[in-house]
């Protein structure tokens, strides 16, 4: 009788002990993409640690274990792509005003040139002028007063001529403004361009942390 005790011990035992083992043998293993049931909580293995979340690659809003390198870079990819929009319009703007201040700058070397033609034509016409009064001595002396406020004015003229040319001239100030402003436009544009590559850049970066299995 205590030998049959005996024996239905052990069974029971043995049953007790494949019960409670073959759970744990049949665990699932905490990767990337394994389903999860309460938010935020974490779990530590040795491949890393992981938290219950959504992936932040997809609208999907199941739960599932993710590895912390996932969630910080998908939060980094997330951050970038909700500032785009506020870039974009920033570009925009900026983009806008350097536009205006380029159409300002080339209205200014336009006039300018146009000045200098103009003054070019009034000096012409000046030395007709000048000519008939120098035809002799006699003239020349007769009319020297006519003529020296006619030289004076030349004289002026080619002044305001050569301070226009300076500041047209490809180191002049309007002709460096337009570069400045448009070296500034490139700049704008290629910082826009570079926070959109930031967001495909970190969108592949999470999807290839974030991978099932992971």
């Amino acid at each position: 009788m205590s030998r049959k005790i005996s024996s239905l011990a052990v069974a029971v035992l043995i049953a007790a002990s494949l019960s409670i083992a073959a759970p744990a043998q049949a665990a699932t293993k905490i990767s990337n993409g394994v389903t999860c049931k309460k938010a935020g909580a974490t779990i530590k293995t040795s491949a890393g640690t992981y938290r219950c979340a959504t992936n932040p690659t997809t609208t999907s809003k199941r739960l599932t274990w993710l590895s912390t390198d996932c969630l910080t870079t998908g939060s980094s990819y997330l951050n970038a792509k909700a500032k785009l929009p506020l870039i974009k319009t920033a570009t925009d703007k900026t983009i806008a005003d350097l536009d205006a201040d380029i159409i300002v700058q080339q209205k200014a070397l336009t006039t300018t040139l146009a000045d200098i033609e103009a003054y070019k034509v009034k000096i012409a016409g000046i030395n007709a002028k000048i000519a008939p009064l120098k035809v002799d001595a006699a003239s020349a002396t007769r009319n020297a007063a006519t003529i020296k406020a006619y030289e004076g004015a030349i004289k002026n003229y080619e002044t305001a001529i050569t301070t226009k040319t300076r500041i047209t001239s490809a180191s002049g100030t309007i002709t460096r403004s337009i570069t400045r402003i448009q070296t500034a436009r490139t700049q704008a544009l290629a910082a826009y361009e570079g926070a959109k590559r930031d967001v495909v850049d970190g969108l592949d970066m999470t999807k290839l942390i974030c991978t099932n299995g992971f």
